[in-house]
């Protein structure tokens, strides 16, 4: 078992720029970029405002895709869209490791349900008739909010399940899953 040792009371002697990691700091390297190379340069500034657009774009997409699927009467829309972020999922890369994907995907599953629902309701379907019928149904009171709800649940459920398979089939072969 090799030794380490604590570099952060070194980095305190020496005059060193935060942005470039030195070959014995370790926990410099591996925190500011998520690798494992300790000789790498770190561009903290070329990375930092790429994750919110990144994940902007992502969002937008998702909803755009489960919004059309939705339309379209693909009702596992949201869980395909989880899929496809929880295998390209890469940010946050400080997070940890479970956190990733799982809320870009479930806004954009949820809203992805809402919109369509929201502009036909707009449009003067009856979407709140229909729900309450459904509840009424199904043996619930007859409210239309409650069958709504459901609904948008339904979408989050697929959508994290969808990362969860995606996360899954995505992850590198050969080595350990990583603990949660």
């Amino acid at each position: 078992m090799p030794k380490t040792t604590d570099t952060r009371t070194q980095a305190s002697d020496q005059d060193t720029d935060p942005s470039v990691a030195t070959p014995g700091d370790h926990t410099r390297s591996s925190d500011a970029d998520g690798g494992s190379d300790p000789t790498t340069t770190v561009d903290r500034g070329a990375r930092a405002p790429r994750r919110p657009v990144v994940a902007a774009v992502t969002v937008g997409g998702g909803i755009a895709a489960t919004a059309l699927g939705t339309l379209v009467g693909l009702w596992f829309m949201p869980f395909l869209v989880g899929a496809v972020v929880g295998a390209t999922s890469r940010f946050p890369r400080k997070a940890p490791r479970t956190s990733r994907g799982y809320l870009t995907a479930s806004v954009a599953a949820v809203l992805g349900w809402a919109l369509p629902l929201a502009v036909q309701a707009l449009g003067g379907a009856p979407v709140a008739e229909v729900a309450r019928t459904t509840a009424a149904l199904a043996g619930l009171p007859p409210l239309a909010g409650i069958v709504l709800t459901i609904t948008l649940l339904i979408a989050l459920i697929q959508a994290l399940l969808g990362v969860w398979v995606g996360r899954t089939l995505a992850a590198p072969t050969g080595q350990p899953p990583a603990a949660p």
